[in-house]
């Protein structure tokens, strides 16, 4: 049965609003850390990962907040009491938007939020692929002393040409911050030029054929899934760098591999990637020419206090009657 868009409010008003479920299996620590930021609701964690544990924190929660894992479309039809799904962050593809739509749930984000976070990690891979800092780190614990394969070729940041793919809130810090650095920034968005920006609209063709680094900020969608894949590697400039801090889904994996090994691309930093958690036996982490994280872009402590109180807050409005702020509403 669809259900009416609406706020709803709990009857006893001096009750802790909730339970808020958190789809995310967290140390206890960080659960204590949560809790005391979102002050008046009772939050309930994943014990795991698992449908079976998904589905207990769900039940009788009229509030649900997925964070880096995906809400499964058969754990929401079977959310007996959801009112609102707030992702904790930006990206919401982990979302079953259609079930959402069709139980008449809203669904809401916290878009720029973590996008300063986002952008300093983006910058610190440009720098960590280009003079391979991780690698030289394990040589050096191991009593390599500077070894030749790895010293030689490196590259400095400043005075390169970048390209940025998706130009939203954290595309745009990302160039802010490459202004120390003296490069030559570029960009592509379906939705045409910023003001107020240094950096130059482009193709994406200009971007891949003439760009040092090409740097992905954008969502994934049907449209954009496997936006990078052979015939784009192709194009690029040899001994490039590619980095995503998006969505691994943005990149066909094999094709990267393909040029990594054959060029062109000299070298990738990767925060994301198409399976997550990573399956150890990824041919990408076994190369020396990538950088690699586990999806920790939007991961510090200075964000978590921001994430959380954004999302916590527009429960509390949603809870009172308030509303949300459009711009937080995705359906």
């Amino acid at each position: 049965m669809t259900r009416r868009h609406q706020t709803w409010q709990d009857p006893d008003r001096d009750a802790p609003i909730g339970p808020v479920a958190i789809l995310d299996p967290m140390p206890q620590a960080i659960q204590e850390q949560v809790r005391r930021l979102a002050t008046g609701l009772d939050l309930r964690f994943a014990a795991s990962p698992s449908p079976t544990d998904f589905a207990a924190a769900v039940r009788g929660a009229p509030y649900i907040v997925p964070r880096s894992l995906a809400l499964p479309a058969e754990i929401l039809r079977n959310a007996d009491a959801v009112r609102l799904i707030h992702q904790w962050g930006t990206g919401y593809d982990g979302i079953p938007l259609d079930v959402a739509r069709a139980m008449g749930v809203p669904v809401a984000r916290s878009p720029g939020v973590n996008a300063p976070t986002v952008a300093d990690l983006t910058i610190g891979l440009f720098i960590a692929t280009l003079r391979r800092i991780p690698q030289l780190h394990l040589a050096t614990c191991a009593g390599d002393w500077a070894p030749s394969a790895l010293v030689s070729g490196a590259r400095d940041l400043n005075g390169l040409t970048i390209g940025l793919i998706g130009f939203g809130a954290i595309g745009q810090v990302v160039a802010r911050r490459l202004s120390g650095f003296d490069c030559d920034v570029m960009y592509h968005r379906r939705s045409g030029p910023v003001e107020r920006s240094t950096a130059r609209p482009a193709s994406m063709d200009d971007i891949l054929s003439t760009c040092d680094i090409v740097s992905l900020h954008l969502p994934l969608t049907e449209a954009s899934r496997h936006l990078i894949g052979a015939d784009q590697l192709a194009r690029m400039k040899p001994g490039s760098v590619l980095i995503n801090t998006s969505r691994g889904g943005l990149i066909d994996e094999p094709a990267m591999c393909a040029a990594l090994q054959g060029g062109p691309l000299g070298a990738a930093g990767l925060d994301v990637f198409a399976q997550e958690p990573v399956n150890p036996d990824n041919p990408l982490l076994r190369m020396h020419n990538v950088v690699a994280l586990p999806h920790i872009g939007g991961r510090t402590d200075d964000n978590l206090a921001r994430m959380v109180r954004h999302w916590a807050g527009n429960i509390r409005a949603f809870h009172a009657g308030r509303g949300i702020d459009a711009a937080c509403l995705v359906t």
